[in-house]
């Protein structure tokens, strides 16, 4: 079965990408939701890179909203075979005309769903950015690209004349994006599986068969020795369920670190939702079973989990915390750009210390 993910744009597919804006050119085909992108085909890739880094991070303006594009990838021949753009905030212009997403599939790969699949993961990212409520919109005569929005659950909510861009007829759709995730999870057999790669590790998803591979880990009570409280096989089961949610949830959590040469799990490391000196903020978490400490691989997890949140989320600052005397921790954070924030009392920890690192 094919699979799809999503992907940020980066330097390595600049040929592919340029050649995705090429048949649209030579189909004479309109293009959307590339963010852009056919603006710099075709001899300025590196400038539409730092364009979209430029968007994701700006605050919203009379002309312009932050956004993030993203190439819809197709897993078993690694063929961009979609764009998909987010728009993180809407203005007043945005409101009117454009909404939350735009979105294309290359012309020869059209007449095969993959438009919905391209929606299903926008949406997916858009819940992780809080958008509850998602608006598009389509010109009247595009069927193909409105009958995708009631696919996914699309309430068609106005329609209107454009006599500014388009001199079309235009129909506007909400998506309750909660309801849509959850009322539509057949599109969750042609996902991907979560996969982050670094030069030595991956991370992935944990599954039930990681009990033991995490139990050697979290059993261990040296590794654990600053934790409140020691670990049996109901916590480290519990720990694999809860993170298992956290994905359906957030679409992040703890996920299992392995070696690529092995692909044996040595540990754990993701992004949670914390409980930091009375707020719910994201924490970058990390543990490496013992005999694979000392060997970078906390922090190569953890700088990968960085850059995923900040592509990924709009969070504006990511945080690690643990017990004042957990030094090895807080080390590991500093080591991937986090600084000292504060340390306070707890009942847990005695004193937590809490490091950040934040946007920009």
């Amino acid at each position: 079965m094919e699979k799809f993910y999503l992907e940020v744009p980066g330097i390595g597919r600049k040929e592919e990408a340029f050649d995705y804006i090429r048949e649209f050119l030579e189909y004479g085909s309109q293009i959307n939701g590339a963010g852009g992108l056919d603006h710099y085909y075709p001899t300025d890739y590196e400038g539409w890179l730092r364009m979209t880094e430029e968007r994701a991070l700006m605050e919203p303006t009379e002309e312009r909203v932050p956004g993030r594009e993203f190439f819809l990838v197709r897993e078993n021949d690694n063929r961009i075979v979609g764009m998909i753009n987010i728009r993180i905030a809407l203005n007043e212009k945005m409101r009117k005309h454009g909404g939350h997403i735009g979105y294309s599939i290359r012309p020869t790969e059209r007449g095969k769903g993959y438009n919905k699949i391209n929606l299903y993961l926008g949406l997916k990212v858009c819940n992780q950015y809080g958008i509850e409520t998602v608006m598009l919109d389509a010109d009247l005569d595009n069927p193909a690209s409105w009958r995708t929005m009631e696919a996914l659950g699309g309430v068609r909510v106005r329609e209107y004349f454009d006599d500014e861009d388009s001199n079309t007829d235009v129909v506007v759709y909400n998506i309750d994006t909660g309801k849509a995730l959850g009322e539509h999870q057949e599109y969750e057999k042609s996902v991907a599986d979560f996969r982050l790669e670094t030069e030595r590790i991956f991370l992935r998803p944990m599954t039930t068969d990681d009990y033991e591979a995490l139990y050697a880990v979290l059993g261990d009570a040296e590794i654990m020795r600053h934790y409140p409280y020691e670990f049996d096989e109901a916590r480290v089961r519990s720990w694999i369920e809860r993170n298992r949610d956290r994905y359906r949830r957030y679409g992040f959590g703890l996920w299992a670190v392995c070696r690529k040469d092995t692909g044996e799990m040595i540990g754990d490391c993701g992004l949670t939702l914390q409980n930091i000196d009375g707020e719910l903020l994201p924490e970058i978490g990390y543990h490496i079973r013992a005999d694979q400490q000392h060997q970078g691989y906390a922090k190569e997890a953890a700088a990968a989990v960085r850059d995923w949140a900040f592509a990924y989320t709009s969070y504006p600052a990511l945080y690690s915390y643990c017990k004042y005397t957990n030094v090895a921790s807080y080390k590991t954070a500093e080591a991937i750009g986090m600084t000292f924030l504060r340390e306070y009392p707890d009942e847990a920890n005695g004193t937590t210390h809490v490091s950040v690192i934040r946007r920009g």
